[in-house]
């Protein structure tokens, strides 16, 4: 039997307990003793995954339940023979379906979303779904992606300068500190300079691929800009003086929907069965009731997708809670930013939901509605 060590904000981590003893234990306070004897741990982001936590360990077998691994040292793993698996894709959705909702908040309700622009920074696994949602309310993406571009240089990847000129800029890169196209602090003063004064800017990534310095002061300076801040430099202790001017700020939660985060533990469950070669199969399902709505009787299409998405996820519930923060103290603060995504809220993704509705039909089923 195996011992696991496990962070408890990964759902259903009860299908791993017949492969062994699961322990749980808040990401953040992880230690070189805790897992000394464990032979698998599943993390999240907030975990950072290196020789300190690992050396001398048992270790054979690291998942993060994350789209990312900036908080992995794969490079340590690799030379001690420790097996790392992640979860790309896993919350894509989820992202864009938060992008969708943080648009249709800040943008006017009489203000279509038809002809605007939006430069997608970054178009792999999540900056894909947010193309696809964003092109099925008529919005005209601005694609920028260098890796991609350098596999596919059909002219479908545009400049980054013509991708920060769009009415909507939204990041979905990694972040990556060296190599041909480093990510860290890649949005900095000079680039929002070449924004619209009035641009809404959308940073779901990572913290540290922005410049929150640079953002700051240039917010100052442009009172039309709208501002929309999941992802934090150096969480969870962040910048109040930001929090207080972005129009919406999150606590890191734009991947959160329970439907993602149960893709992402069945992903790890199958990793670590392949790994170890257990024959254990996908012992949950997703069974869950699909939520139904019913949605007034409105003739506008604009207005009709606006309720629809909003009656889903309203973004705007989850800043509310996030502007909590502000009367707290710096340490009070950083637990309020944990206890936030610890204890968030169930959000089930467009194709969990249904509409009782005759009007639009292909619109709602466009952004994945049911």
């Amino acid at each position: 039997m195996k011992k696991i060590i496990a962070d408890p904000n990964i759902p259903m981590l009860d299908s791993f307990e017949l492969m062994g003893e699961v322990v749980k234990m808040p990401g953040r306070e992880w230690t070189n003793q805790l897992v000394l004897d464990a032979d698998i741990l599943l993390t999240r982001s907030v975990t950072k995954v290196n020789e300190a936590l690992l050396k001398n360990s048992q270790v054979k077998f690291v998942g993060s339940a994350t789209s990312g691994f900036d908080h992995v040292d794969r490079d340590y793993l690799e030379r001690k023979g420790i097996h790392f698996s992640y979860c790309p894709g896993s919350n894509a959705v989820s992202v864009a379906e938060y992008v969708v909702s943080a648009l249709l908040s800040v943008i006017a309700p009489e203000k279509k979303l038809h002809g605007l622009t939006a430069g997608v920074i970054g178009c792999g696994q999540v900056g894909s779904r947010v193309i696809e949602k964003l092109e099925a309310v008529g919005i005209e993406c601005i694609l920028n992606d260098p890796p991609l571009n350098d596999l596919n240089d059909d002219g479908r990847y545009r400049p980054l300068e013509e991708a920060l000129s769009a009415d909507i800029v939204t990041l979905h890169t990694p972040l990556i500190y060296e190599g041909k196209y480093p990510t860290n602090k890649l949005i900095n003063l000079q680039h929002f300079q070449q924004m619209k004064p009035d641009v809404i800017f959308i940073n779901s990534a990572r913290g540290f691929v922005v410049d929150e310095t640079d953002l700051f002061v240039h917010m100052r300076s442009n009172p039309s800009m709208k501002t929309v801040i999941d992802c934090w430099e150096g969480e969870p202790d962040i910048d109040h003086r930001l929090l207080e001017k972005v129009s919406i700020g999150t606590p890191h939660i734009a991947g959160y929907s329970y439907d993602g985060k149960i893709k992402a533990t069945r992903m790890l469950h199958e990793s670590v069965c392949e790994f170890f070669q257990i024959n254990s199969a996908w012992p949950v399902e997703n069974n869950m009731n699909k939520k139904v709505v019913e949605l007034t009787e409105l003739m506008d299409s604009h207005a009709y997708l606006r309720q629809a998405v909003l009656s889903s996820y309203d973004v705007r519930i989850d800043d509310k809670k996030m502007r909590t923060l502000l009367k707290l103290s710096v340490e009070a603060s950083k637990k309020a930013f944990d206890d936030l995504r610890k204890n968030y809220a169930e959000r089930r993704e467009f194709d969990q939901i249904a509409f009782k509705t005759d009007q639009h039909v292909q619109a709602l089923a466009d952004l994945g509605f049911q």
